[in-house]
């Protein structure tokens, strides 16, 4: 029997993760992207590692709105897990950054201007003070106001 010679990352791929067995993240030993997801090359096509890996034990995505997402909250660690892995949309991959506290939202965006008091304050003066006028307090455009009357923007705010 000839056994199949893979590169170190594919060998990595195929002989450790996809054999992996503990609940404990397993962390890509080799190149990462810029935001931290680690990067492999398969027949001349540049994969996320743990796209990869999610192709590889779970088939392809059931749509093309699917994505590799990480249940553990630690793809930017490089974590390849294969049960931590699997197809989501991106509302849902959203919605686990946003459970895990990795989202960038609110006051932690790097062009946020309001804090989340903030935000619970201008909601208690929705009825007591025009839009203009609470816009003018806050240093922010009326529009921003309502979009956050109207939940568009810091829907999250009580």
């Amino acid at each position: 029997m000839i056994k199949k010679r893979y590169s170190a990352r594919r060998f990595f791929v195929h002989e450790v993760a996809i054999k992996h067995q503990s609940d404990e993240c397993l962390l890509w030993p080799y190149g990462k992207d810029s935001k931290g997801y680690g990067q492999i090359t398969i027949n001349g096509k540049n994969f996320g590692a743990h796209r990869y890996i999610c192709l590889v034990v779970h088939g392809e995505p059931p749509t093309e709105k699917h994505h590799a997402s990480h249940s553990c909250g630690n793809g930017h660690l490089g974590c390849v897990n294969p049960n931590h892995l699997g197809w989501k949309t991106n509302l849902e991959n959203i919605q686990d950054m946003v459970a895990h506290g990795r989202s960038t939202r609110g006051e932690k965006h790097a062009n946020a201007k309001l804090t989340e008091q903030q935000v619970n304050e201008i909601l208690l003066l929705k009825s007591i003070k025009t839009q203009p006028e609470i816009a003018k307090q806050f240093g922010v455009s009326r529009s921003t106001i309502g979009m956050i009357h109207s939940g568009r923007n810091w829907s999250w705010v009580e």
